[in-house]
């Protein structure tokens, strides 16, 4: 039975991951899913859930391999059988955020191109209005959200779960409130700071106080607009290739990883990377807009790209297209934090003088994990059932709390990532400042520039996704997965 649900799971991965590829980068108006679940609609229906719930149930204890590869298939039947419910919504969802556009300043813009304006625009009465018109389009289509949330959590309680939030920890094997307990943590531990850094920020670069703050000025602080000279769009390339170099990897051979820089007016200004075929076929899409943010974007999808690209083909594909999202986000997470290496901004981007740019880096970083800490919290209430009544005001309060920026309750279902991935990302943070430290230990502090270096990582990645974070740790000696490390290096950062 597994083998021929392998070859049936790789083509709907590969099919899917495609779709999405040439919708996201603006190379197609419409996202045809359906289709692809019909094909493949055996994989994830409720007989295939029971046949592989019985196979891992027929699978000795000491068959841990096995086990962990069934359940890996069970992960992805489950979570395939909720999407394929919602498949229609999904679509037109997609359809209305790729049509729609935005009157400005004589034109027209697509709701794509004004998310890529917010980061730019200085005039603050003129990104408060891009912000409102934005909003309004997300509104519009947020009883199709509704709709898709609530078959999702219908979806989960017919599988005879609880809740989505109870299939998921099962699924995973994760407890996300006390995730979100430990995450706390970050918000209670870093709140003296943050708030004196973010408020001299706000009142130097954007020329409000901190009580005055909207969640548009918070897009456009984080871009960091006024470094953006340092940080030209026509060397991006280049100082990747170099990096990647000190690394001992040739980017020009790696023509299993290609990347699509190319402006279209549709293109999601959110770059991602799209394993399509693992490892042969990795997609790397970015719209650049100019400055670090750029640089930030790439290297954070190169650590994912990297990752999937120098996976082992021999790999089962369960291990190569379903794991704990926490581990690439660590790697990729851990090229996206050289934008804060002195020694590196030196070496590759000629930024001397980088300790005030250092730490403005480090206060945008904090507000959004400190954002995803809020998410988190609101995510847990969210999917334990019951109606949306107080979700939209519940969203924004945790938000605004967090963050300090007031947030709209508009967003409370388009700014929410299925499966809990908020929570991969809290722990992919908290465990990429213990494996940086780690190379420092082993490599130096200039550890992007060891061959030893990136003979390590190539180890790390050629299992692809056959262990989960927590026994990555593990296994390289880390230990458990704590925030403690992750606010020290804030603390320090913020304080100097």
């Amino acid at each position: 039975m597994l083998d021929a649900y392998r070859r049936d799971y790789t083509d709907f991965n590969s099919a899917c991951t495609r779709e999405y590829y040439l919708f996201l980068s603006g190379q197609k108006t419409t996202l045809e899913i359906a289709p692809i679940y019909e094909r493949y609609g055996d994989l994830f229906t409720r007989d295939s859930i029971q046949r592989l719930k019985d196979e891992l149930s027929r699978t000795p204890e000491h068959f841990e391999m096995q086990r962990t590869a069934t359940g890996r298939l069970l992960v992805f039947a489950v979570e395939q059988f909720l999407e394929n419910s919602v498949k229609q919504l999904i679509e037109e969802i997609s359809e209305h955020e790729s049509s729609a556009t935005i009157r400005w300043k004589d034109s027209e813009i697509t709701f794509q191109d004004a998310a890529a304006h917010l980061t730019t625009e200085g005039d603050r009465n003129a990104r408060r209005e891009i912000y409102a018109k934005r909003t309004a389009v997300i509104e519009a289509s947020n009883h199709l959200r509704s709709q898709r949330l609530l078959s999702l959590h219908e979806g989960a309680r017919s599988l005879g779960a609880r809740s989505y939030l109870a299939l998921f920890e099962e699924l995973r094997a994760l407890d996300y409130p006390a995730i979100a307990h430990a995450a706390n943590a970050v918000l209670t531990e870093t709140e003296s700071l943050y708030l004196s850094r973010l408020n001299e920020a706000l009142v130097r670069d954007v020329g409000l106080k901190l009580e005055d703050a909207e969640r548009h000025d918070a897009i456009y602080l984080l871009h960091l607009t006024p470094y953006d000279d340092r940080f030209p769009a026509g060397t991006l390339l280049s100082v990747y290739a170099n990096t990647m170099a000190g690394l001992g990897i040739t980017v020009a051979s790696q023509m299993n990883i290609q990347i699509d820089g190319e402006p279209r007016p549709r293109k999601t200004c959110r770059a991602f990377c799209m394993p399509i075929s693992v490892p042969d076929d990795i997609r790397l899409v970015i719209r650049p807009v100019g400055g670090q943010s750029d640089y930030q974007s790439l290297f954070h999808e190169i650590g994912h790209a990297q990752h999937y690209g120098w996976a082992s083909d021999s790999l089962l594909p369960e291990f190569k297209y379903t794991g704990d999202y926490a581990l690439t986000e660590s790697y990729a997470f851990l090229f996206n934090h050289l934008i804060s290496d002195n020694a590196w901004l030196a070496e590759f981007v000629g930024l001397r003088e980088s300790r005030e740019f250092v730490r403005a880096v480090m206060l945008a970083r904090l507000v959004t994990v400190r954002r995803y800490v809020a998410k988190l919290a609101y995510e847990c209430e969210l999917h334990r059932g019951g109606d949306l009544t107080q979700s939209a005001a519940s969203y924004a309060l945790l938000q605004t709390e967090a963050t300090k920026f007031k947030t709209d309750a508009a967003e409370f279902l388009f700014d929410l990532d299925d499966s809990f991935y908020s929570a991969s990302y809290l722990r992919a943070w908290a465990l990429e400042v213990a494996l940086r430290d780690l190379l420092k230990t082993r490599f130096g502090t200039r550890w992007w520039a060891s061959r030893r270096a990136g003979d390590f990582l190539r180890q790390m990645w050629e299992t692809g996704d056959r262990h989960t974070a927590d026994e990555m740790a593990s296994q390289i000696g880390i230990g458990p997965i704590s925030f403690a490390p992750l606010i020290d290096e804030f603390n320090q950062a913020l304080k100097s």
